[in-house]
C-alpha cells in the first residue's frame, strides 16, 4: 500500500463514493510519516484529524479508572482512526501511538467540511461509512470489557471486586450510548449544514429518532437496576394471573409481525404471592420479550402458568434459536448476549435477564432456564405462594 495514490487508500477506506468523490476527497489529504512512539491522538484533547494508515502500525490504548492503560488492539495497513473528528466537536476517545515508522494519510475537518458542502451524496455515505466504523470499534472494545469482568469475577469475590465491575460497568454503558449519540448528532450537523436535500432529511431525522430511541431504553434500563438496589417496592399479595395476562396482551402486538402466536393457559384459582406488581410484570415482560426476539423465523410461543409444591410457577417456552449448555453459567450476567447465530442478527445490550433476575429474586423466586441450541428456550420463574413467603428484615 505504500505505492497507492491516496485515491487508491480512499477507495478502500469509503467504497461507496465515485471516483469524483474520491478525487476531492483525496485532493484535501496529506501523506505524512512519523517515527516509532509517536502520539497521533490523545485521550481527553479535542483534535480535528482523521488518519488513515499507509504503511505501519499503531496501538490504540484508553486510560482506565484504576489508573491503568488498556491496549485495546492495533491497526495496520487500511486501517483508519480519528473517525468522530470528522462529523462533531469532540475530545478523542482514546490514545493512538506508532509502534514502527508509520505513514498515513491525514484529513483536517475544515477541509473534509469544505468537500462535503460539494457533494450531499459523499456526506450520506462517509456519514453510513463512520457510523458502521463505530459499531464495529465498540464491540471490539466492549468484548474486551467483559473478557475483564470473568477474570475480576473470578478473582474476588468482596467489596473490592463489586466496585471494579461497577466500573467496568459504566465503561462498558459508555460505549453503548456512544454509538447511538454520536450517529445521531451526526445526521443533525449534515440537516444543519443545508447540503441534504427535504427527502433526504426526513430520512436522517427517522435515523435521529431511532437511535435516540436506543439511548432511551439503554438508559431506562440502567436506571431500574439502580433503582432495584436502592428502592424496596412494597409488597402485597398480588393475582399473578392477571399480571401475566396483561403482559400477554402487551406483547401479542409485538409478536403477530413476526409470525408469532402466544398461547396461554392459567390454571384456575391459582395462590396469590406477595411482591410488587409493576416489578414482576417486568421480569414477565423480559422474558416474553426475549422470546418474540429469538424467534425469527416465526411459530407458537407457550405461557402457561400453574401451582405446583407450594410454588407458583410461570412457564414461557419458545420455538427460537435456543442456546448451548455451555451458555447457561454465563446467561444472567449483565453484557452477556447472543449476537448472531444461524445467520441472524439480534440487537440489546444484555440488560434484561440480570434484570429479570433480580427481580425475582427480590421477590424470594428463582428462574431457571432450559435449552437446546436450534430447538427453543423454556424460562420458569418459580415464586413461593403467599403464605410461604419470608423477606428479610
Amino acid at each position: 500500500m505504500m505505492t497507492s495514490s491516496a485515491t487508491e487508500i480512499l477507495r478502500q477506506v469509503f467504497p461507496g463514493l465515485s471516483e469524483q468523490d474520491l478525487t476531492e476527497l483525496a485532493s484535501v489529504a496529506k501523506r505524512r510519516t512519523y517515527p516509532p512512539d509517536t502520539i497521533l491522538c490523545h485521550e481527553g484533547r479535542a483534535e480535528e484529524i482523521f488518519y488513515v494508515i499507509v504503511s505501519g502500525r499503531a496501538e490504540i490504548s484508553k486510560h482506565m479508572e484504576e489508573g491503568a492503560q488498556r491496549i485495546l488492539h492495533q491497526q495496520g495497513p487500511g486501517e483508519f482512526f480519528g473517525e468522530l473528528a470528522l462529523v462533531q466537536e469532540g475530545q478523542r476517545a482514546a490514545t493512538v501511538r506508532t509502534l514502527e515508522p508509520t505513514t498515513v494519510l491525514e484529513i483536517e475537518r475544515e477541509a473534509f467540511t469544505s468537500v462535503l458542502q460539494r457533494s450531499a451524496s459523499m456526506a450520506v455515505r462517509i456519514m453510513l461509512q463512520v457510523t458502521s466504523r463505530l459499531r464495529d470499534s465498540d464491540q471490539r472494545s466492549i468484548a474486551d470489557l467483559r473478557r475483564k469482568n470473568v477474570e475480576l469475577a473470578r478473582a474476588y469475590e468482596d467489596l473490592e471486586t463489586q466496585q471494579r465491575l461497577r466500573s467496568e460497568f459504566l465503561t462498558t454503558v459508555s460505549h453503548e450510548l456512544r454509538t447511538p449519540l454520536t450517529a445521531a448528532t451526526g445526521y443533525l450537523q449534515f440537516v444543519n449544514s443545508g447540503v441534504v436535500d427535504p427527502e433526504q432529511t426526513l430520512d436522517f431525522l427517522g435515523k435521529v429518532s431511532q437511535n435516540l430511541e436506543t439511548v432511551v431504553y439503554l438508559v431506562n434500563n440502567i436506571l431500574l437496576l439502580q433503582e432495584l438496589e436502592l428502592i424496596t417496592p412494597e409488597f402485597k399479595p398480588l393475582n399473578v394471573a392477571e399480571i401475566v395476562a396483561q403482559v400477554v396482551h402487551e406483547m401479542t402486538e409485538q409478536a403477530a409481525p413476526a409470525g408469532l402466536t402466544i398461547d396461554t393457559h392459567i390454571a384456575g384459582k391459582l395462590p396469590h404471592v406477595m411482591g410488587d406488581a409493576s416489578s414482576l410484570g417486568r421480569a414477565v415482560g423480559v422474558l416474553l420479550d426475549n422470546a418474540v426476539k429469538f424467534s425469527p423465523a416465526g411459530g407458537g410461543i407457550f405461557v402457561r402458568t400453574r401451582a405446583d409444591d407450594g410454588s407458583l410457577l410461570i412457564e414461557i417456552r419458545d420455538p427460537g434459536v435456543g442456546f448451548p449448555v455451555e451458555q447457561l453459567e454465563h446467561l444472567f450476567k449483565p453484557f452477556t448476549r447472543i449476537e448472531a447465530t444461524d445467520g441472524y442478527l439480534f440487537g440489546g445490550v444484555g440488560l434484561g435477564l440480570p434484570i429479570a433476575k433480580h427481580i425475582v429474586e427480590s421477590h424470594g423466586g428463582r428462574i431457571e432456564a432450559a435449552s437446546e441450541k436450534g430447538k427453543g428456550s423454556t424460562f420458569t420463574i418459580v415464586l413461593p405462594i403467599a403464605e410461604k413467603v419470608k423477606r428479610e428484615a
